[in-house]
């Protein structure tokens, strides 16, 4: 690698950092390469380029607070080589005005680069009408060129490549069905490519003016089938006049187009570090990259990617905590480090090693900027809640990676670090022999000493005074893990946390103003004490709550009480919301089992239901925020509660049903439960034990990966930022309280997990 100091740089900036990842354009491709999934790759010949500008924006406040230097490292995803040999290639940053080279990289490629049937091509497209949408086989859905500041200009075409040549009788063009007859084709012409051939045009002319005013499509039919790697449709001018192109579906006659594979990962990745000296300067300015293929057989590569790392990360450089794409903490309690996990990311950076851990021995260290894992490239980061994050984050790939080491045999996790400019590879021993089975403590020993491990964690972290942390959510959740083991040797300290509660909430008033969640979870806590006990000190306490609750009720704006985060008023602009009351009707249904009268349900209910998004009235079947936002984003603890809260009552198998069943379906969103991430995924999976089990033990099979990587073996887990996290819910001396209890669901020893008697 060699540096140089030349006329772009020649004038230090003020900002001495930089931001976020920057997005950055695929390299132009000489040749198209489609990859499963679709995402296109471009294929480079020994001696062929494709270069690419990267304009780098200017500092945050809050990245201008944080100070100190930062690492700009470039990312190529290299597939293989089309032959299946082995290629080279050289990574150039450089001056675009003088050419001038300022850090430069080779690496090598292996194996037949993967490659899909078909793939599209398109001069061009718009966000949210892509030219995958003219083949998906619903006309109703449609492809439009780019449009607006940076509209693009006729010709425009759009067409398929083939990954071997296939034979060609013609295209059907079927024009978007809505609309103006902005984008129908008027003047047409139909190219194809033949094998090593260039393109040439075998149909053209002018269409007739019903494919504009009714929509009829345009069928092109060959003399006779032509053997062809490539066609495309070209629209010289359109109907409207306005210059634009669009297609609802093009159908290849005589072809038939296989249904698209799930994308795949490179299995390389070229890599290039940034001068910190240079990246001083680099803010708001441009700097050309540049791929160039060398010795070898041809290579195929993926879109181009910048990161910039901070040489010391810290919390200051974490996102908005309710809510956001971060950046956020990852806690790998396995491989003994913290991490600063960032959204659309292709590396990861080291923040804190643990004195001792895997990570210590390694000698890896603060800043380290891991590249790899198990000698896979990390994927390009997800943050956002969603099937990508659960398959695609840095988190799942670490997480997932263990457990395929540990399933194998094998002891140790490689990592390829970016340190001082150069990849090297260290190698974290793994503090386990086994990998998770069922992820029940009962039949699976992982587990069984995950949960081992918890437990005593809860021992130690409990106060003098009976609490844990002096805070009653904590205090609960570790409550009912103790005493959902079913051995009594824990009574003693659960009432003695029962005690505490008591005598710093002696009347509902003591709760504060977001008494509706403390109440609820007070009144959780004694309902249980008393069904496990007979303790009839608590049945007082029950009372007064179901009643100041009631009490607190407040006429919602759609005319219907409701209640909000305690009695004094309703948020929102009256509109108000579930949440508080969903852990109220769980309060209530267990206190309702020792002996007291319901109020809370019937009160809240007409609420209740104008949140629900009905099945039957076309709903997705979980619970909203309230009657004008019936989301799809944080779903997951409120109808976990109310489907528990339902359950324990014996009443609306219609509601709790479509909540769970919703859930199974979309588990993925577990982190972004309402307004704290958890307890919330925790009062899910608790929803699910409850009323549909084996959607429990299904979902948490599927998370065995998370709890591999947050365990740390005599300790505990450690805390990963969830999506709608907020730090005042607490961290690890919550989660550790939470899971306890989850992991002993399927014992059910509480009524919250399924018992119904009385233990005592």
């Amino acid at each position: 690698m060699r540096y140089g100091i030349f006329s772009l740089f020649a004038v230090v900036s003020a900002a001495a950092a930089l931001g976020a990842p920057i997005e950055v354009e695929p390299f132009p491709a000489k040749a198209n390469w489609t990859l499963p999934g679709g995402e296109s790759g471009v294929l480079l010949e020994k001696g062929q380029s494709s270069a690419v500008s990267v304009k780098v924006p200017g500092l945050t406040d809050k990245e201008k607070d944080v100070g100190g230097r930062w690492r700009g490292v470039i990312s190529v995803d290299v597939y293989g080589t089309a032959q299946g040999g082995k290629g080279t290639l050289e990574l150039e940053a450089l001056d675009p005005p003088s050419g001038e080279v300022f850090a430069k990289t080779t690496a090598t490629a292996g194996g037949r680069a993967p490659r899909a049937e078909w793939g599209v091509i398109a001069s061009s497209g718009q966000s949210g009408a892509e030219a995958e949408r003219a083949f998906d086989g619903n006309p109703g859905t449609d492809w439009h060129t780019r449009h607006g500041a940076d509209q693009a200009s006729p010709p425009h075409w759009i067409g398929l490549e083939f990954a071997a040549p296939r034979k060609l009788e013609g295209i059907r063009y079927q024009p978007r069905p809505g609309g103006y007859a902005n984008g129908v084709a008027k003047n047409y012409r139909l190219e194809i490519r033949k094998p090593g051939a260039d393109w040439e045009t075998v149909a053209k002319g002018e269409s007739p003016k019903q494919v504009a005013d009714s929509r009829t499509p345009l069928v092109l039919n060959l003399p006779g089938p032509i053997e062809v790697e490539a066609f495309r449709f070209v629209i010289e001018s359109d109907w409207s006049g306005g210059g634009f192109g669009t297609a609802g579906e093009i159908v290849p006659l005589g072809i038939s187009l296989t249904k698209k594979t799930e994308p795949v990962a490179a299995t390389s990745r070229a890599w290039l570090e940034i001068p910190d000296k240079l990246m001083d300067l680099l803010p708001g300015k441009t700097f050309g990259l540049r791929v160039r293929a060398g010795d070898g057989q041809s290579v195929v590569v993926g879109t181009p990617r910048f990161s910039r790392v901070n040489e010391k990360p810290t919390d200051k450089l974490f996102g908005r905590s309710n809510g956001g794409s971060g950046p956020d903490l990852l806690g790998a309690g396995l491989l003994g480090f913290d991490a600063l996990t960032e959204d659309k990311q292709s590396v990861l950076t080291v923040m804190e090693v643990r004195t001792g851990s895997p990570a210590a021995k390694a000698k890896l260290k603060e800043g380290d900027v891991i590249l790899s894992s198990s000698e896979l490239p990390l994927p390009l980061n997800e943050l956002n809640p969603g099937w990508d994050w659960f398959r695609h984050s840095h988190e799942a790939a670490l997480g997932r990676n263990s457990e395929i080491l540990l399933k194998s045999g094998k002891r140790s996790m490689p990592l390829a670090i970016l340190r001082d400019g150069l990849p090297l590879t260290v190698n974290l021993e793994l503090p386990r022999t086994r990998s998770f089975t069922t992820m029940d403590p009962a039949t699976d020993p992982e587990a069984a000493a995950l949960l081992k491990d918890m437990l005593a964690l809860l021992e130690d972290t409990q106060r003098e005074n009976g609490s844990w942390s002096d805070d009653i959510i904590r205090t609960t959740f570790s409550s009912l893990a103790l005493m959902a083991t079913g051995d009594k040797k824990y009574r003693g300290r659960v009432k003695k946390a029962v005690e505490w509660s008591m005598e710093k909430y002696p009347k509902p008033d003591a709760y504060g103003n977001l008494g509706f969640w403390y109440g609820a979870y007070a009144g959780i806590l004694y309902s249980e004490w008393h069904l496990l006990t007979g303790d009839k000190k608590v049945l007082p306490h029950l009372e007064a709550l179901r009643d100041w609750a009631v009490n607190g009720k407040h006429n919602s704006i759609w005319n219907v009480p409701a209640l909000g985060h305690g009695p004094s008023g309703l948020p929102y602009e009256n509109k108000a919301l579930v949440a508080p009351a969903c852990h109220l009707l769980v309060f209530e249904a267990l206190a309702c089992r020792c002996g007291m009268k319901s109020g809370i349900w019937e009160m809240i209910m007409p609420f209740m239901e104008m949140a629900w998004s009905n099945p039957k009235e076309g709903g997705h079947g979980s619970l909203g925020y309230n009657r004008s936002y019936k989301d799809t984003e944080e779903f997951w603890s409120r109808s976990g509660l109310f489907s528990m809260a339902a359950y324990l009552r014996g009443e609306r198998p219609d509601m709790s049903s479509a909540m769970v069943g919703f859930m199974e379906k979309n588990h993925p969103w577990i982190r972004n439960s309402h307004a704290y991430g958890e307890p919330g995924g925790s009062w899910g999976l608790l929803g699910l034990n409850l009323v549909k089990p084996e959607a429990y033990t299904a979902v948490m099979k599927e998370y065995a990966w998370w709890f591999s990587l947050a365990w740390e073996p005599g300790y505990g887990l450690h805390f990963t930022q969830p999506h709608m996290g907020a730090p005042y819910m607490g961290e690890e001396d919550l989660i550790n309280a939470t899971y306890a209890l989850v992991l002993q669901a399927p014992k059910r020893n509480l009524h919250l997990t399924g018992a119904h008697f009385s233990g005592r």
